[in-house]
């Protein structure tokens, strides 16, 4: 697939974090956000201890295989936490790998799988136990059986293979960390992070919206970095930076890794404030696998770390038409546009009034240049409230709507005023009740 259309599916994505409300906060970096930090901070000092291991480890015996899901128990050496993880393999082709808290003083937050995905994802039963040792533990699957899971005992650590080659693994370099809960009324972290690798791919794209470049930088060193991880987190930010990691209007946190004959992705499912820092290094333990280009071959290592929430991560690995295949299944494809809205529209801020409109619509017609729909900006309202019209410059908005669609311009009649949105109780709500309120337009 060409990078055009890598970029075309990724900004044509359903906006999968709907229920995210978008804010008006400016855009901060890293340091600002204690979790961030934390982690950063973990992931540090795992890279400077050549003598570091991964604190989570499989419990001895705890494997457990029923209908399709392998579950065990982990436990945190330095602090004795437990934690459930559960693996799926699921019927699309792709795999799914859950961790949460055993105990925990009160529910994590876990309903971002009821509203991001199109339904529960079936578990297939269409796979091969290969073997089972106190070390590890292995499943083969897939059309052809070419794909292994391997999920090894201490310390914990997922790898998935392709032909016996290694192309995801989770906790490859021991960054998983997560904050449980402690005592009742104290105002504990509860953060999750966790790295990610894609052995052999020196390219990863997605996770947008960033105004960065399609293969996505690096963010903790390499040529152009940038000094902060990417950030997802829904903001609407006027004139934002060009070449950088801050967040934009959506969040969308699937990864894609592409090499030639070859691709891999990951959908880390968490609705909560995230950062994502990647880095690429040459690893010379993969020149001996055959791949394409093996002796200038990079890796890509990626860090995730989200506020809140549990470890809810798909992985895809396969031909990048069959992951596009297995997401769209996962959270739904893709909706075709209406047919006038893939026309011209013609829109820009500052019409003036009335008459400054039907001049435009008479200079498109008179130059022979078609259109099917023509925006107004908030210029025609009344004072900067949205939903209303300013009655001395357009005294007349719906004889002037009649006009355009005399032409086959069109009109959209699907927004809500201000009283119907309140009756249904639709506003976001502020911490004692009251409807948020934002600065804008108004006054």
């Amino acid at each position: 697939m060409e990078p055009v259309q890598l970029e075309n599916f990724f900004f044509n994505t359903v906006n999968f974090f709907k229920s995210l409300f978008i804010t008006k906060q400016p855009s901060k970096p890293s340091r600002q956000s204690p979790f961030a930090q934390r982690h950063r901070a973990y992931a540090d000092k795992a890279s400077a201890n050549p003598s570091f291991v991964s604190p989570y480890s499989v419990i001895k015996d705890s494997i457990v295989i029923k209908d399709g899901i392998i579950s065990g128990c982990l436990i945190n050496s330095e602090n004795k936490s437990e934690f459930i993880f559960e693996l799926h393999i699921l019927e699309v082709g792709a795999v799914r790998i859950r961790i949460n808290e055993k105990n925990s003083l009160k529910p994590r937050y876990d309903k971002v799988k009821d509203w991001a995905l199109v339904k529960d994802p079936s578990i297939t039963l269409e796979y091969n136990q290969i073997s089972s040792k106190p070390e590890a533990i292995s499943f083969s699957f897939g059309k052809e059986k070419n794909q292994t899971i391997l999920i090894h005992h201490s310390p914990f650590r997922v790898e998935i293979l392709v032909d016996n080659i290694p192309t995801i693994i989770l906790n490859d370099r021991g960054f998983f960390n997560f904050e449980h809960l402690r005592e009742k009324g104290l105002n504990d972290p509860e953060s999750i992070g966790l790295d990610i690798s894609f052995p052999g791919f020196g390219h990863v794209y997605g996770i947008p919206e960033h105004a960065s470049s399609l293969s996505l930088k690096e963010t903790r060193g390499g040529n152009g970095a940038y000094s902060d991880p990417y950030r997802l987190y829904n903001l609407d930010v006027c004139k934002y930076e060009i070449d950088s990691p801050m967040s934009l209007y959506g969040s969308i946190p699937f990864m894609m890794a592409h090499r030639k004959g070859a691709s891999a992705a990951v959908l880390w499912l968490n609705a909560s404030e995230t950062w994502i820092d990647v880095i690429k290094s040459k690893e010379n333990k993969y020149d001996s696998l055959n791949l394409p280009n093996s002796k200038s071959l990079n890796s890509t290592k990626t860090h995730w770390f989200s506020e809140s929430g549990i470890i809810d991560v798909f992985a895809f690995t396969g031909k990048t038409s069959e992951i596009f295949r297995q997401y769209g299944l996962l959270t739904g494809f893709t909706a075709l546009p209406q047919y006038f809205a893939i026309s011209y529209h013609q829109c820009r801020w500052n019409y003036l009034d009335q008459k400054d409109v039907a001049e435009v619509d008479e200079g498109f017609d008179r130059h022979n240049i078609p259109y099917d729909v023509l925006w107004l900006d908030i210029e025609h309202t009344d004072g900067k409230k949205y939903f209303t019209w300013d009655a001395d410059k357009f005294p007349d908005p719906e004889k002037m709507q009649k006009d355009l669609m005399i032409k086959g311009r069109k009109r959209d009649e699907s927004y809500y005023i201000y009283k119907e949105a309140r009756d249904l109780d639709l506003f976001v709500k502020e911490s004692d009740g009251k409807e948020y309120e934002e600065k804008c337009w108004p006054g």
